[in-house]
C-alpha cells in the first residue's frame, strides 16, 4: 500500500454534526493500513487522480461494471470542494460547495446512497442592487418575487428570460448554430447591455444572481457561457438542496460505497506515463515524501486543470491541451464563518421572516445562514465571498486581521451598528483558481473544450473544469469517462 511507514491511515471522513441538536456524538471512520509490504501495489484497471465528487463518482460507476480502481488524493481528506466546517459548540456551515441544484445528478446519487437531503432556501435569493435590498420573504415562486422587485420593469425582463429559455434549450440539445456560437466573442455584461428593454435594475439583478455562481465579474465571461449558466434561474428556476448534517455527507457516503481500502490519501501525483502496455502513475506521499508507483490500464485525471502543470507527462500532452488550459478563465472564492449575538438577526429579518441568503456582493459576497451554536443567544452566518474581493482576501500579502477589518467595515456600512454584535470569525482561503469559467473567445462548447472531453491515449480528463462550472459538471464528467472506459474495456482488441 501507499503509506508503508504508517501503522494507520486515518481517513478523515469524520461524522459531521447534523442539523438537530440531539444527534449522536461524532464518530470518526478509521481505515487501517498494513505495515510496509515488500509487494508493490497491485495493478488495477483504472487509477483515478482526485477524490472529489468526480473521482469518487467515477469509481462508483466503475465498481458497478466490475472494474478495479485505485483513487489517489493529495489532501488528507476526500470531497474536493465539498467541505463542511463544524465547531465545538455545534455551530456548522459549509466551507465549500453550498448547494446541489435540482437537475444535478448528485441529487439522485444522494438519494441512491440514502443521504438525507433538505431544501434550505428558495431557488432565487434576496439581492442587493445599488445599495437597495430586495428581500425574498413570503413569495411562493421566483417569478412572483422578481415581479415584486422589478415592478414596471418586469414585462421586459420576462421577455428576456423567455428568450434565454429558448437559447438554453438549444444548447442542451447539443446543436448550437453559428449565430449562437458567435456569442462567445462578446462578454456577458456587454451582451446584457444590448438586450432590448432590459432595464438597469433588471440587469443589476441578473448580475447579482450570476456572479456568485461563476465566482467572477460577468465582464470576464463570454455571453455564451453566461447563457449556459442561466439554466439554474430561467423560468421558475432550479431547487437548491443541502445534505442534512453537511454536504460533506455525500462524498463520505461515496467513499464508503467505493471502499475505503481503495482510496489513498496524501498521495500527490507527480508523473503520468502513458505507454502501449498501460499507464503508470507515480505519486509522492506528502506525509513522508516517499515515492511510489501505481500501474493500470487507464488513468482518469479529475484535478482542476491548472494542476496539470504540477504533473509531468510522458509523452508530453498535446499543445492543444495546454492551449485549452492556458486560455480558460477562473473564479475565486473565500469563506468567512461569523458568530454573532442573536439580536443581529434584525438586519436580515422583515415582518418576522428571515430573508437569508442575501446576494450582497462586494466585500461580503453571499450571506448564508449557518447552523447556530447550541443555546439561544448566538447565531452563525456564512459569507461566501467571490470575485475581486475573494482574490484580495486569498492573497497571502494580507493577514487575516486585515481581512477581518475589511469585512467588518463592509458589514458596518451595510448594517450600521452590527460590529459590536460580532463574537468571532473563522476564515478559509481557497486556491485563487477555485472554479472554472470560460472567458470571451472561449466557451464550454468550443473545440478546445470538446478536446478535453475526449480520450488522450489511455488518459481521460474529468472534473467540473471539463464540463461546467458547478458540481453537476463534475458528475457529468464522471459519467462520461466511466462510460468511455467501460466501452473500451469491453473491446477485447484493446486488451491485447
Amino acid at each position: 500500500m501507499f503509506v508503508r511507514n504508517c501503522c494507520l491511515l486515518v481517513l478523515l471522513l469524520c461524522w459531521l454534526p447534523g442539523c438537530q441538536n440531539d444527534l449522536p456524538s461524532p464518530s470518526p471512520i478509521v481505515s487501517t493500513t498494513p505495515l510496509a509490504s515488500p509487494e508493490p501495489p497491485p495493478e488495477v484497471d483504472v487509477v483515478i487522480v482526485g477524490a472529489g465528487l468526480s473521482g469518487l463518482t467515477t469509481a462508483y460507476e466503475l465498481k458497478k461494471a466490475g472494474l478495479t480502481y485505485r483513487i489517489l488524493e493529495m489532501e488528507p481528506r476526500v470531497g474536493g470542494r465539498v467541505r463542511t466546517g463544524t465547531y465545538p459548540d455545534q455551530a456548522q456551515a459549509e466551507v465549500g460547495l453550498a448547494e446541489f441544484w435540482s437537475g444535478n445528478p448528485a441529487v439522485e446519487l444522494a438519494q441512491e446512497l440514502q443521504v438525507p437531503l433538505e431544501k434550505v432556501e428558495p431557488g432565487l435569493s434576496s439581492f442587493v442592487v445599488d445599495g437597495t435590498t430586495y428581500p425574498f420573504t413570503t413569495y411562493e415562486t421566483n417569478q412572483e418575487f422578481i415581479k415584486s422587485a422589478l415592478k414596471d420593469d418586469y414585462p421586459a425582463y420576462q421577455g428576456w428570460d423567455q428568450r434565454m429559455a429558448q437559447l438554453i434549450h438549444t444548447l442542451e440539445e447539443g446543436h448550437p448554430g453559428p449565430e449562437l456560437l458567435k456569442l462567445k466573442d462578446i462578454s456577458f455584461y456587454d451582451w446584457l447591455e444590448e438586450q432590448p428593454g432590459l432595464t438597469p435594475l433588471a440587469r443589476g439583478m441578473v448580475r447579482a444572481v450570476m456572479e456568485p455562481e461563476i465566482g467572477t465579474d460577468i465582464r470576464r465571461i463570454s455571453a455564451l457561457d453566461g447563457i449556459a449558466e442561466w439554466h439554474l434561474f430561467v423560468g421558475d428556476g432550479a431547487v437548491p438542496w443541502h445534505c442534512v448534517g453537511g454536504n460533506q455527507k455525500l462524498p463520505e457516503a461515496l467513499a464508503r460505497a467505493v471502499g475505503l481500502e481503495n482510496i489513498t490519501l496524501n498521495a500527490q501525483a507527480t508523473n503520468v506515463l502513458d505507454h502501449e502496455a498501460g499507464v503508470e502513475v507515480r505519486a509522492v506521499d506528502t506525509s513522508n515524501f516517499q515515492n511510489y508507483s501505481f500501474k493500470a490500464k487507464y488513468c482518469v485525471l479529475t484535478m482542476p486543470l491548472y494542476r496539470l502543470f504540477e504533473v509531468q507527462f510522458e509523452p508530453r500532452l498535446s499543445e492543444q491541451v495546454y492551449e485549452a488550459v492556458h486560455s480558460q478563465g477562473w473564479g475565486a472564492y473565500f469563506t468567512a464563518h461569523c458568530i454573532l449575538k442573536k439580536e443581529a438577526e434584525k438586519y436580515w429579518t422583515v415582518d418576522g421572516v428571515n430573508f437569508l441568503p442575501l446576494l450582497h456582493g462586494g466585500p461580503l459576497g453571499v450571506i448564508y445562514p449557518g447552523h447556530d451554536p447550541v443555546g439561544d443567544d448566538k447565531i452563525m452566518v456564512n459569507l461566501l465571498v467571490t470575485g475581486a474581493a475573494a482574490e484580495q482576501y486569498n492573497s497571502r500579502t494580507r493577514s487575516f486581521d486585515d481581512v477581518q477589518k475589511m469585512i467588518e467595515e463592509g458589514m458596518e456600512e451595510s448594517f450600521p451598528g452590527i460590529t459590536p454584535m460580532i463574537e468571532r470569525w473563522t476564515f478559509y482561503r481557497y486556491h485563487p483558481r477555485a472554479i472554472a469559467s470560460w472567458p470571451v473567445k472561449r466557451s464550454r462548447f468550443d473545440e478546445l473544450s470538446e478536446l478535453m472531453r475526449k480520450p488522450h491515449g489511455r488518459l481521460y480528463f474529468a472534473g467540473d473544469f471539463t464540463e461546467g462550472t458547478h458540481s453537476d459538471g463534475a458528475m457529468k464528467s464522471a459519467y462520461r469517462v466511466s462510460r468511455l472506459i467501460k466501452e473500451r474495456a469491453a473491446d477485447r482488441s484493446d486488451q491485447k
